[in-house]
């Protein structure tokens, strides 16, 4: 029996391979949390973003699937694909940040929390009360079916998580992911500015349901510092890598190329409203089926009109792909410092924050001045030049007693592409004042849709939680409002 004993002493530590590590670097998980934040999938991407918001919104007109405008469709790929990858990851990621004894720890932790809030805060503004707490613990903490977290709380937590995120990135300090980083390569000082922007972000969500504690909030983003130029911008460039379907190429372009030419058409809504004005962006954000970007054979599609042709213009196949042209390298934009001189130009307007009412139309016309520049960065060309803007802005002066509509106007205009953000901001805002196509009489009660509701996945395998959610929150339709989506 001694003998035995004795054998046994050492044995877990004989069996441990020590060519193999234990746990993975927080670098190479920060990588591919930050890919699959953009999609792990361009068909899921397609069927959420493009199909069903970007077309909700009228960017677009997605003629070939008609059928899933107002319907509940493919309403499941964003939630499902985002809980499987980034959320189950960020949850490991920052449990293994927290006990990390490395002197970088505190920062990697900061700005690990910043791309949390980033990840949540894009599934809750498309489903509502979704898991948060106990969401990602299946491997930390055996948690198989996590609560649903109600919408309000969720944003209590994010921001006061962006808040103390922030503080920790303000003192400065080294972080250990450099070039892993994808977005900022460890640059702490653009990761407060990105902190600070997702605050205000967060905080003009809630003007509706809870406008003092949106302007505490927004002050609070402002004096802590948001972007200051398109340098600041967070946002991910994809590799040119054409046998790959999944994360490393940009999920829009992907979408965009995997369809015919007959299928995605730029819609007459969003057209005409730059056409009117004489946009510069038409001819960068548009193009023929052929890839012919000139101002004069520009057209928009009805978004009532099913017919798959030739005609009218398709997102320009230059820099987004489409019609035998591949573009698998183009960047995602996840938010701009056009989106943030707009938010500063309403704060201002509401509140006057940033410089008081009289800079209103200052924090406007930079928006549009950025929102037009930062195209630029898709490359092969683009460049809008400052005689054309200051021409812009001449001929559409900005008009005060107009301001919230301008500004989110223009905000709806600068999100092209995103469309989780223009939908978020045009529920949020109630501007463009959108008609909704003929079939919402029938399907939707005449609404566009407020919402996606939760997967069939959901209430088959956390039955009692999504149900108690569905009661809570008043439902699981589109048109089921979400906290902060009141009328």
């Amino acid at each position: 029996m001694f003998a035995l004993s004795a054998c046994d002493d050492g044995f877990e530590e004989l069996n441990v391979n020590p060519t193999k590590p234990v746990q993975l670097d927080p670098s190479t998980k920060f990588t591919y949390i930050q890919l699959y934040t953009g999609g792990s999938s361009y068909v899921a991407y397609l069927f959420w973003n493009i199909i069903h918001l970007m077309q909700n919104v009228q960017h677009l007109n997605n003629t070939s699937y008609a059928s899933f405008l107002y319907k509940e469709g493919n309403t499941h790929w964003l939630f499902e694909e985002q809980f499987k990858t980034t959320v189950k990851n960020i949850a490991d990621l920052e449990s293994q940040l927290e006990v990390s004894t490395e002197a970088t720890a505190s920062i990697d932790l900061a700005i690990t929390r910043v791309q949390k809030v980033l990840i949540f805060s894009r599934i809750t503004d498309v489903y509502g009360d979704i898991p948060y707490s106990e969401a990602g613990k299946g491997f930390l903490e055996g948690v198989r079916f996590p609560k649903y977290d109600q919408q309000s709380a969720i944003y209590a937590d994010m921001l006061l998580s962006l808040e103390n995120a922030a503080a920790t990135l303000s003192a400065g300090g080294t972080s250990s992911f450099g070039s892993a980083d994808l977005m900022f390569s460890g640059d702490v000082a653009k990761w407060n500015k990105f902190a600070n922007s997702l605050m205000l972000r967060l905080a003009m969500r809630m003007v509706k349901v809870d406008e003092a504690g949106a302007k505490s909030w927004a002050t609070k983003a402002i004096d802590g510092g948001v972007m200051t130029s398109n340098a600041d911008i967070a946002y991910i460039q994809y590799e040119n890598s054409a046998n790959d379907g999944g994360p490393n190429v940009n999920p829009l372009t992907k979408g965009f190329t995997s369809r015919a030419s007959t299928q995605v058409k730029i819609s007459k809504t969003f057209m005409d409203f730059m056409k009117t004005r004489n946009d510069p962006r038409v001819s960068v954000l548009a193009s023929t089926v052929d890839g012919n970007t000139d101002f004069a054979l520009q057209f928009g599609q009805d978004i009532n009109d099913e017919t798959r042709g030739d005609a009218n213009s398709k997102p320009n196949i230059n820099i987004f792909g489409g019609s035998g042209t591949i573009i698998y390298d183009a960047p995602f934009f996840f938010q701009t410092y056009a989106e943030v001189e707009f938010m500063l130009a309403e704060a201002a307007e509401r509140w006057g924050l940033s410089g008081g009412t009289s800079n209103v139309e200052t924090h406007y016309n930079a928006g549009v001045t950025a929102a037009m520049q930062y195209l630029s960065m898709y490359g092969h060309g683009v460049e809008i030049t400052t005689a054309e803007i200051d021409t812009y802005l001449n001929s559409n002066p900005f008009v005060p007693a107009q301001a919230l509509k301008m500004i989110n106007e223009q905000y709806w205009v600068a999100t092209f592409g995103n469309g989780l953000e223009t939908f978020s901001n045009w529920k949020r805002s109630g501007y463009p004042e959108l008609v909704p196509a003929n079939v919402a009489a029938t399907l939707t009660n005449g609404e566009i849709p407020r919402r996606l509701p939760y997967p069939a996945s959901e209430k088959l395998n956390n039955s009692v939680n999504v149900e108690a959610a569905i009661v809570l929150q008043g439902g699981d339709l589109l048109t089921t409002r979400m906290w902060w989506d009141k009328k």
